[in-house]
């Protein structure tokens, strides 16, 4: 459905009001009251639109508006209030009596926020820079992570290499004993035999001194004999 227009536009003046408009809307407002606003350019002899109308005196006219410059306290709630409402600036004015949403609007565009635009660059390259901190130190933890495994891998495989060497010292001393073992039963079962061929040596041996013995006592008588 679309909406019908306030006027025809047809023969109505545009521009800058003038003095004389501004006392013909001032007087029929304080006679009458605020009506509609369509009729209101014809009841007060205006040639002009009713939403012009309404917007002269709402933000020009009414006797209750505030002038001047915004205070510092007015300029942080509008900061405050534009951080939980956004963009809605009837809003926001509704809760400064005597300041027009158009005019809260500009003081916004013209100077708050340009005071505000270093501010929020230096908070988003701060977020920048905790972000990339978060990520390094993510990405240093992932390494460390990673060395600490393999360092753990590497003495695992230390670990099974000294128990390989261990059981391989084990075998071989097992394999010498058997050896050692096997040599001494040789022995002694040779050590029979050799003990045997000894003692025929020693008889051997003992037979020879006995035979020299009896040799010299022969010797003996027989020079006795001669010599006597």
């Amino acid at each position: 459905m679309v909406r019908k227009p306030c006027c025809d536009k047809v023969g109505l003046k545009r521009g800058p009001w003038t003095s004389e408009e501004d006392g013909k809307l001032i007087n029929f407002i304080l006679n009458n009251g605020i009506v509609c606003w369509r009729t209101t350019p014809r009841l007060a002899g205006l040639l002009r639109c009713g939403k012009s109308c309404r917007l002269r005196w709402v933000n020009y006219l009414r006797p209750d508006l505030k002038r001047g410059m915004f205070s510092e306290s007015e300029e942080n709630q509008i900061i405050q209030l534009h951080a939980l409402l956004g963009n809605r600036w009837a809003k926001i004015a509704s809760h400064f009596p005597g300041r027009t949403d158009n005019e809260i609007k500009n003081h916004w565009n013209t100077r708050i926020k340009k005071r505000l635009k270093p501010v929020e660059d230096a908070k988003k390259t701060q977020e920048n820079i905790s972000s990339t901190v978060v990520k390094d130190q993510e990405q240093t933890s992932e390494i460390t992570l990673t060395d600490n495994v393999q360092s753990v891998n590497v003495v695992n495989e230390s670990v099974n290499i000294l128990d390989d060497v261990e059981l391989w010292l084990n075998q071989e001393t097992i394999d010498t004993s058997s050896s050692y073992g096997t040599s001494f039963s040789l022995e002694d079962s040779v050590n029979p035999s050799m003990g045997e061929s000894s003692n025929i040596q020693e008889n051997y041996v003992q037979q020879w001194v006995d035979s020299a013995d009896s040799m010299l006592s022969w010797d003996a008588f027989c020079d006795s004999i001669f010599y006597n």
